[in-house]
């Protein structure tokens, strides 16, 4: 068992996680969001979704592709406000969330034939988490950032965005429940 097998724990593939930064301006915390969702929709999910196919959870890939899905559809429903935005700057958090992704993947065979479950449960414990962090800390601030600016389309938005996240972080504790066999799991 090699140094990266022993030290893939939840914390680990928390750091595959970017987070969304409240900025000086509303325009560049949406820049920041858009950013993150993003990452979340075409990296970070879809990665998830292969780990738990390759090892026959097939259910809880098609969960990590749904879940990617509407990452995507929030940062489409911020840009449609923000339509000069362009393509964001990829943020600091983003690059290093990249970075630890990609070595989890670079040792991804091994991890999988070690201890596949445990893997999957990490990853749905850690989904859960920043789920619960998205809807209950982070867009809540850039929603009233978006208030105190004046920006109510822009705090929909985010409402949105808290109500879909907040759905998000419940699919994840349900399958997590699903895949211990448990009814009552305490994340």
């Amino acid at each position: 068992m090699d140094q990266m097998e022993k030290h893939v724990n939840e914390e680990t593939i928390f750091e595959c996680f970017a987070a969304a930064e409240k900025c000086e301006t509303h325009s560049q915390t949406a820049e920041s969001f858009v950013d993150v969702e993003e990452y979340e929709n075409n990296t970070m999910y879809p990665a998830f979704a292969r780990w738990a196919k390759a090892v026959g959870y097939d259910e809880i890939a098609n969960l990590f592709l749904k879940v990617a899905g509407e990452e995507k559809l929030h940062a489409k429903w911020l840009r449609e406000l923000y339509k000069e935005m362009g393509t964001p700057t990829e943020g600091k958090d983003t690059l290093r969330a990249k970075e630890a992704l990609t070595l989890i993947q670079s040792n991804m065979g091994n991890l999988l034939q070690s201890n596949p479950k445990g893997l999957i449960e990490k990853a749905l414990k850690v989904s859960y988490r920043v789920e619960m962090r998205e809807c209950t800390q982070i867009y809540p601030a850039f929603r009233a950032q978006a208030l105190e600016s004046g920006n109510i389309k822009a705090a929909g938005i985010y409402q949105k965005v808290i109500d879909s996240e907040t759905q998000h972080a419940q699919w994840f504790e349900a399958a997590l429940k699903d895949l211990l066999g448990q009814s009552n799991t305490m994340i």
